[in-house]
């Protein structure tokens, strides 16, 4: 199934600008959906989130506050870095650590993120789109300016 999406500015910072997938049809931005879905269930979790989302923002993005999920290919990162322990994870691409496209996550119950449907479908869909701009960004139809994503940030994914 193809979804569309626009990659839609959060927060512009002068280290780091966060930003978030926007599907189309959907009233809020994935980062915004997984805020509301578990603020209230895991308040905790998603404070310490937030806290280090805001470490970040002032710090900049560098590794160490992120976990490697994904593969050697692509840029999805998780938090809370290792760091910090909560049942949650939030997935996000990390561009140049000046850019954080934050996605989706939810309760990590598993071992690795390919054992639960969910966490899979999340760095999924992130791995998808940054494919998608790697080939933007090699095409100069993207161009990252210090903590700008500039160019057409609308487009549309395959899936599952």
């Amino acid at each position: 199934m193809e979804r569309n999406l626009f990659i839609e500015l959060l927060e512009s910072g002068e280290k780091v600008s966060l930003y978030s997938p926007h599907f189309e049809g959907e009233q809020y931005s994935e980062f915004e959906n997984f805020l509301l879905k578990y603020k209230d269930l895991y308040p905790e979790d998603v404070k310490q989130i937030v806290y280090r989302l805001d470490i970040i923002k002032r710090d900049g993005a560098k590794d160490r506050h992120f976990r490697y999920e994904g593969t050697r290919k692509d840029r999805v990162m998780a938090l809370p870095s290792h760091l910090e322990t909560t049942s949650l994870r939030l997935y996000l691409l990390n561009i140049e650590a000046k850019i954080l496209i934050i996605g989706n996550g939810g309760l990590k119950e598993t071992a690795t993120y390919e054992e639960d449907v969910i966490l899979h479908r999340q760095v999924k869909t992130l791995q998808k789109i940054d494919i998608e701009l790697k080939q933007r960004e090699q095409q100069k139809v993207i161009v990252i300016k210090g903590t700008e994503l500039l160019g057409e940030l609308s487009f549309t994914i395959e899936e599952d």
